[in-house]
């Protein structure tokens, strides 16, 4: 990574780096005065995207407000647009820049782990991937729908979930999960390896998505149990059998789509967006996985689909030949590239125009603004848990040099055409503050004059916190227009207090 050298001869040394970009593909991270990352992009030609920042061209407000905190631009060259993809990903996670766009739940979500290089191979949930040889399917964004889908294998394949070291160590006698039909038992000798392994092979096929080939072969064990007058045997498999067609009943198919493939949507609603990801395999919708996402600057639609990509795909257990987009996506040949390494094999991308796949991304879109408005319901009916995003969309919305932690409201009212009183509301961390809420009455001002009793207000109020060593808050907010934010800034001029928001 290149450094900026602070020389004192009266060049701008951000003109200066900016005039030595090299025209190649690499990632580039904006900083402020602190060194602190603002930004991390990636480009195909470094010199050409790092200076379109500078361009005096019409930029929406919050992209300009990035630019005007930019006091130095490091980068890295790539050999290639794929490693400068795989690059900028890396130093995002990295350093988590504010104008990036963010995962709201930045957290890491379970899988399904089966455990294939043990002799007798067990099913377990994990927060991180392992190159061990065990396979691993996920990452599952709703853990609920995790665990249904684990109940539901349990009680079909009826594969173990302990930790026990088999077959070196054994118990007497078989636990609960024997008991309830969700373990074959294979501890106690109930059930022999050979067995064993057949029924976790089909487990792995199922949560790939597999299904006649399952049914068959259930029907069969069971007819092979009833001649052989095995009817105890028969009817488990029976039971299994049922559990088996109920829970791919309830899978939704999507008519005339065939194969494996997933489908991403993305809805969006000004800084807020979710993606979804609906996994379908043989036609079926398996599971739905979606990511909520918060955004600085004014991306397109297309940047939070990328931001999608970015962050399901490196962590998804198993990855489609096809992944149907809901919008085109820069740098598409880049993405091919990305995703066919993670698989291994080859991987296309595809923004279906007509017919069964168009209806797979509708239905992935569709999701994603479902489960956005419910997010944002939850959001709005829990205060707590929005104040601070709400503080931090104040902060982008105008502008604001720092985060506004406290907040002070002023308002004027006049009763009766008489008394003028103005009243004080405080938030602190975005959650109004009651105990610091006040009430004034005007004392020097005669008659009606708003613009006199809101000067006169906060020359008193914080002249009072002057004189108490307390500092004033991070904002002043006053109600009405031009004439009461002067006479608001007089006031706060005349106590040297002019450089607050």
């Amino acid at each position: 990574m290149s450094s900026l050298d602070q020389e004192n001869d009266g060049r701008d040394p951000l003109r200066d780096r900016l005039a030595g970009l090299p025209d190649s593909p690499g990632v580039y991270l904006h900083k402020d005065v602190r060194g602190k990352v603002l930004y991390v992009g990636k480009a195909v030609r470094l010199s050409a995207r790092v200076r379109s920042y500078f361009q005096d061209t019409e930029k929406d407000p919050k992209t300009a407000q990035l630019v005007r905190l930019i006091a130095d631009v490091d980068y890295i060259v790539t050999r290639s647009e794929t490693e400068a993809l795989v690059l900028e990903d890396q130093l995002i996670k990295e350093y988590r820049p504010r104008y990036n766009i963010r995962l709201k739940d930045d957290k890491r979500y379970p899988y399904l782990r089966v455990t294939l290089q043990e002799p007798f191979p067990r099913v377990e949930v994990v927060r991180r991937l392992a190159d061990d040889g065990s396979r691993c399917f996920g990452p599952y964004t709703s853990v609920r729908a995790m665990r249904e889908t684990l109940q539901h294998a349990l009680r079909i394949f009826q594969v173990r979930t302990c930790e026990l070291d088999l077959p070196h160590q054994t118990v007497p006698r078989p636990c609960l999960d024997w008991q309830i039909g969700r373990c074959s038992a294979p501890c106690v000798g109930y059930d022999n390896a050979a067995s064993y392994r057949r029924k976790v092979e089909a487990l792995v096929r199922f949560l790939e998505g597999e299904d006649a080939s399952l049914v068959a072969e259930l029907k069969a064990e069971m007819a092979d149990h009833a001649a052989a007058r095995r009817y105890e045997e028969a009817a488990r498999v029976r039971d299994r059998l049922k559990v088996l067609e109920t829970t791919l009943g309830a899978l939704s198919p999507i008519h005339g789509l065939t194969g494996d493939l997933d489908a991403c949507g993305i809805a969006r609603d000004g800084a807020r967006a979710c993606g979804v990801v609906l996994r379908i395999r043989r036609g079926r919708v398996l599971t739905s996985h979606e990511f909520h996402f918060e955004d600085r600057l004014d991306s397109g639609t297309p940047d939070f689909l990328v931001q999608l990509l970015r962050e399901y795909y490196p962590r998804a257990g198993d990855l489609p030949p096809l992944v149907l987009l809901a919008h085109d996506v820069p740098d598409p040949e880049a993405w091919r590239e990305r995703l066919s390494g993670l698989r291994g094999r080859p991987v296309k991308l595809l923004r279906p125009r007509r017919g069964p796949k168009l209806e797979a991304v509708a239905m992935a879109t569709a999701n994603a603004l479902h489960k956005m408005e419910a997010r944002r319901l939850q959001d709005l009916s829990s205060p707590r848990r929005a104040a601070p995003e709400r503080t931090a969309a104040l902060q982008v919305a105008l502008g604001l040099r720092t985060l506004p932690e406290t907040i002070e409201c002023f308002d004027i009212s006049n009763f009766q055409g008489r008394e003028t009183v103005a009243s004080l509301v405080y938030f602190r961390g975005g959650s109004p503050l009651k105990s610091r809420y006040r009430r004034f009455r005007s004392r020097t001002v005669a008659g009606i004059d708003d613009f006199a009793s809101m000067r006169e207000v906060l020359l008193r109020y914080y002249t009072r916190l002057q004189e108490k060593g307390l500092p004033p808050a991070d904002l002043v907010l006053v109600d009405g227009g031009a004439g009461q934010v002067g006479a608001a800034r007089s006031a706060l001029d005349e106590l040297g207090l002019a450089g607050w928001n």
